[in-house]
């Protein structure tokens, strides 16, 4: 109970000193197979606690199978979040990728994510806002998740979002897109950080939606809590 008090209080004066109003759902992927490294994990856990247009980033690292995806899924069921943006690791062969949908089709299983759903959802995030914006060589557009955890765990959230209509302001539902990361060699980790960041930005500015109200700093300490307490 004691750490969970002093990680409160240190939370409340971040938020004080760097005005967070709100909180942003960031997942990256642990370490599998023969990779020792994940980048995905490694970027989302850098960028864990940051403020981002006064929203506070909350990184989740989630292992690399039906069990991960199913825990991100919980998260994102939660309610209070502004924007909800999934990292995962490609080879040489995709690099970095802005994945502009999912497919409705499992990894493990044959069958869908969702029974009724629609065969493909489209990010719920404003790419033109995104393209006007980040100045970036390394952007690359994909319209192909793959058919492993990366596309489920993609799909699920849009179709969370869509279903329980989960807005960020009237009118305008929580922003989510799914960002493939390249290895660290070809990027190094603190320009994939920057590059992510810069992305959450621009998809927080461009929802929109007005200044989130104080009163939300309150739920994004207790979330955080939840998570890391």
């Amino acid at each position: 109970m004691l750490a969970k008090i002093q990680a409160l209080q240190a939370l409340v004066g971040a938020v004080w000193m760097n005005g967070a109003t709100g909180a942003i759902l960031l997942t990256g992927y642990n370490p599998w197979a023969n990779f020792t490294q994940n980048p995905s994990g490694e970027v989302a856990a850098a960028l864990n606690g940051s403020i981002v247009e006064r929203l506070m980033v909350h990184s989740i690292r989630v292992d690399v199978n039906e069990a991960g995806v199913l825990q991100a899924q919980e998260m994102v069921q939660q309610s209070g979040w502004d924007a909800i943006v999934h990292l995962g690791f490609e080879d040489e062969a995709k690099g970095l990728k802005l994945e502009t949908m999912a497919a409705n089709k499992r990894a493990l299983h044959k069958g869908k994510v969702a029974s009724a759903g629609p065969e493909l959802l489209p990010t719920t995030g404003d790419l033109g806002a995104v393209a006007l914006n980040t100045n970036n060589p390394h952007e690359l557009w994909s319209r192909d998740a793959g058919d492993f955890f990366c596309n489920e765990i993609y799909y699920r959230t849009l179709y969370s979002v869509r279903e329980h209509r989960r807005l960020r302001c009237p009118g305008a539902l929580i922003p989510s897109i799914f960002i493939h990361v390249p290895p660290l060699h070809k990027m190094p980790l603190q320009e994939s950080v920057t590059f992510v960041r810069s992305l959450l930005a621009d998809l927080i500015k461009a929802s929109g939606c007005p200044a989130a109200q104080p009163a939300r700093a309150v739920d994004g300490l207790r979330r955080w809590l939840q998570i890391y307490g």
